[in-house]
């Protein structure tokens, strides 16, 4: 349990374990998946090939027989003979009747060579096709003397012949009365009706047997094999048979195949994998002698290292030196802890400043512009009015210096104190613009206990003020706030006058930061503190609505965990 507790033990382990689970899973699987399935696959393969092949030649069979049987059926050779034997007409009439029915019946038929009808009375009255002379005089020369014994063996059925490289299909023609009165010869075209099972033996680089001969014979050395895939008991072959018997025809189709052949991929793999199995063992110990001598060592120590800045131990070395990879990596280890440990202090301190001078500078660069314009107003009320409305002005003005001058040095407020400050802003607004103003604030009670930064709303009114409600001589401002999930939406709407393209780009400018023009300062202010105090999660946008108003919007994230991490409480 020691041993296998060390990083020694537990490397070792772990690869004779990634040689030995493979070796025997893929052993198994091989042996009773793979090399299963492949030989199935193959012997599929083989039996679908065949069988096929013996599909599409019984389809001709079939076919020529079929054909051969309409002669009979269709009882139009029967009638010309009777009539001809009636003496009903005479010898060429017979003669032109039987050719046309036979050139008819059979000339474009490509099962066929040719065709041939002898009468049974006068045999040398044969009818034949035009294209069917030649075979049809070495049908007679072969078997002329024997159509009376084949006639009788046949009775109604047909036979296949072979003899000198042709192959003929033979029927007795029987009339109503079932009484021969002629036979029928076709030839069959060889390659055609028994081309697909040639082709198998090319396919499977074997050898193939066949037989279609009459009904019952056993002609064939292998007759006695069952239908279907077996094993040949000498030489190592492997058969395939499809046979058929009918009344008209037995036919027998065999492929023979080499074991060799037939699975020579599976026994390539088989070897293939045990000389992988075996070459893998002294490279597994080259292996385990190597990671003993130059990497568990080494490795023990930075992982130690490793643990200890993992626990806030900043600044770790470890005693490894060489000129070798693992000498300096252990060098480059503890030069890095050390550079991260300066770093972070660094680094820490001063993006904490970095960030507090950079909000606190840009709250002060709101407070002048307005502090004038409220002074100004405030002095141009008292002069009008006397003192009747300076005590309002000067509690709204309280407010704005308040905000203005963030007191209690906080940056964040909530909803409420920045509607306050919005409510003092519109007090003095109100005074310069009377009734051409018209204010509305649509605020969600679930909302005024949102976390804002200061001084948000207040430049956003201003905005719209001095470049919507002010040109425009009037309008309307209206200020809404909702809670939308863990995000705090606010709207500024105002009915002044639009921007023009060029404002329209100088708006998209400040947006992104870029304020070089010296307009729509507060836009600036604003994205510029959304973007240190929130990142990428606050969203500020300003667009036209459908009435041609323009409308800003703030999405202001109200996830105190990332507050904190601002540093802003």
């Amino acid at each position: 349990m020691r041993f296998l507790k060390s990083i020694r033990g537990q490397l070792i382990l772990i690869i004779l374990l990634c040689y030995l689970i493979p070796t025997l899973l893929l052993g198994q699987y091989m042996g009773g998946v793979f090399f299963a399935d492949l030989r199935e696959k193959t012997e599929t393969a083989l039996s679908s090939s065949v069988e096929h092949a013996g599909t599409l030649t019984l389809q001709r069979v079939r076919r020529a027989v079929d054909l051969a049987k309409d002669a009979t059926y269709d009882g139009e050779l029967a009638d010309v003979h009777t009539r001809y034997q009636a003496g009903s007409m005479n010898p060429a009439e017979f003669l032109r009747l039987s050719r046309n029915y036979i050139e008819r019946k059979y000339s474009r038929e490509e099962l066929f060579t040719f065709a041939l009808f002898i009468p049974r009375t006068q045999p040398d009255m044969a009818a034949y096709n035009r294209a069917g002379y030649e075979a049809a005089m070495t049908w007679l020369r072969l078997f002329g003397d024997q159509m009376e014994t084949l006639a009788q063996e046949l009775d109604t059925r047909c036979l296949f012949m072979e003899a000198e490289g042709q192959m003929y299909l033979v029927r007795s023609l029987m009339d109503l009365k079932l009484e021969r009165f002629g036979m029928l010869v076709l030839g069959v075209n060889r390659e055609l009706l028994l081309g697909d099972a040639q082709e198998l033996a090319g396919l499977w680089d074997g050898t193939v047997a066949w037989k279609l001969g009459r009904s019952g014979s056993t002609g064939l050395p292998w007759a006695q094999l069952p239908s279907g895939l077996s094993e040949a008991s000498d030489e190592g072959w492997i058969t395939y048979a499809v046979r058929e018997s009918d009344r008209d025809y037995d036919f027998a189709l065999l492929l023979s195949v080499s074991r060799d052949r037939l699975y020579g991929e599976i026994v390539a793999f088989r070897r293939l994998m045990t000389w992988l199995f075996l070459l893998l063992a002294p490279i597994l110990a080259a292996i385990l002698w190597y990671l003993h001598r130059r990497i568990i060592k080494p490795i023990s120590l930075l992982s130690q290292a490793s643990h200890r800045i993992e626990a806030g131990e900043l600044g770790v070395t470890v005693p490894m030196r060489g000129n070798d990879e693992l000498g300096r990596l252990g060098s480059a280890f503890s030069g890095m802890s050390l550079r991260i440990q300066a770093l972070i202090d660094k680094t820490y301190k001063e993006e904490i400043a970095l960030r507090d001078a950079k909000i606190q500078a840009m709250q002060s660069r709101i407070n002048p512009h307005f502090i004038n314009n409220a002074l100004e107003t405030l002095n141009w009320q008292a002069r009008l009015e006397g003192s009747e409305s300076v005590s309002g002005m000067v509690e709204s003005l309280s407010v704005l210096l308040n905000a203005g001058m963030a007191r209690g040095n906080r940056r964040m407020v909530t909803l409420d104190e920045e509607v306050e400050v919005a409510r003092a802003y519109f007090h003095f607004v109100g005074l310069r613009f009377g009734e051409r103003l018209k204010v509305s604030m649509e605020l969600a009670d679930g909302s005024m206990r949102a976390i804002v930064p200061l001084l948000t709303i207040q430049p956003l009114l201003e905005n719209a003020v001095e470049h919507g409600i002010e040109p425009a001589g009037g309008g309307e401002i209206i200020l809404r706030s909702i809670q939308a999930g863990s995000f705090l939406r606010l709207t500024v709407i105002n009915s002044g006058k639009a921007p023009t393209e060029e404002g329209w780009q100088r708006i998209r400018q400040s947006l992104n930061g870029d304020n070089h023009h010296g307009q729509h300062i507060g836009l600036a202010n604003i994205s510029t503190r959304l973007r240190l105090i929130y990142g990428e999660r606050a969203a500020i946008h300003v667009e036209a609505d459908e009435q041609g108003r323009t409308v800003v919007r703030l999405d202001i994230p109200q996830s105190e965990e990332g507050d904190e991490a601002c540093g802003v409480y």
